[in-house]
């Protein structure tokens, strides 16, 4: 792309006189904000420069909470391209995308995964959230990530299966992660277990609980690459409609 390729958004009609125009690229990667009243444009001036970049071959991701601005954009996608498109529409019950955050994650970037995650939840259950319950899914996390074929579901069966979760800890190599479920988290009373833990599943486990949900991050295997979508150029809509996955839904799958 161009440093000085205008990307075309609106048209002046000063004194009469029409004139086409835009911002230049360099300035598009110092970020946009657009904002103004309801039905002022804001949503037309997305569509018209993402369409542009589209046809001009270019990656793009649209993240779409209202589902409106998807819809519209694969419209007027040219035929060339349409093996480029990744469209993840998690109402779409019967053909449902993977999604596994918790995949290979390379060994030194797990402690920004696990943040990353924690940090997500948080900011969704922000008036509900505590220092204990971010301390047990924070090593939740950090244990899964370690074990071959790990999705969040299984932070649910590592706080409550005690099977499941001596597989996981014979795996662990991180001694401080080891070492809360061997020697902190075990040695919990169960009245203290149990309350420990309750938080965690009145929140994350309703999130995982959903069918929706869990039949795009229970799967092992993801049905995309983020890095291989922007190292390729594609084209990924994500339509996270509310009205279609609830308001929780799609806030933590966006924030994803």
């Amino acid at each position: 792309m161009s440093e000085d390729r205008v990307t075309i958004f609106a048209q002046t009609n000063y004194r009469n006189t029409k004139v086409k125009f835009g911002i230049k690229t360099d300035d598009r990667r110092r970020h946009m904000y657009f904002i103004g009243k309801t039905g002022m444009g804001k949503s037309t001036v997305l569509e018209n420069m993402i369409i542009q970049d589209i046809q001009d071959g270019k990656g793009v991701c649209v993240v779409d909470p209202h589902g409106d601005l998807v819809e519209k954009v694969v419209n007027f996608i040219p035929s060339h391209r349409i093996n480029d498109v990744v469209y993840f529409n998690p109402s779409d019950l019967a053909y449902p995308i993977g999604f596994n955050v918790l995949e290979n994650v390379d060994p030194e970037q797990r402690h920004l995964v696990t943040s990353g995650l924690i940090g997500v939840f948080q900011k969704i259950w922000a008036d509900s959230w505590g220092p204990r319950l971010e301390y047990v899914l924070h090593h939740a996390i950090s244990a899964l990530l370690e074990y071959p074929g790990s999705t969040l579901l299984g932070i649910m069966r590592i706080l409550t299966d005690k099977g499941f979760r001596k597989r996981v800890v014979d795996k662990l190599t991180d001694p401080v992660v080891k070492a809360f479920w061997v020697e902190e988290y075990s040695k919990y009373p169960d009245r203290f277990q149990a309350e420990a833990i309750a938080p965690i599943q009145n929140k994350v486990g309703r999130f995982l609980s959903s069918a929706l949900i869990r039949n795009i991050l229970g799967q092992v295997k993801s049905s995309f690459s983020m890095r291989e979508i922007m190292d390729n150029e594609k084209i990924l809509l994500l339509n996270l409609s509310k009205g279609r996955v609830g308001e929780d839904n799609s806030a933590l799958m966006g924030a994803m």
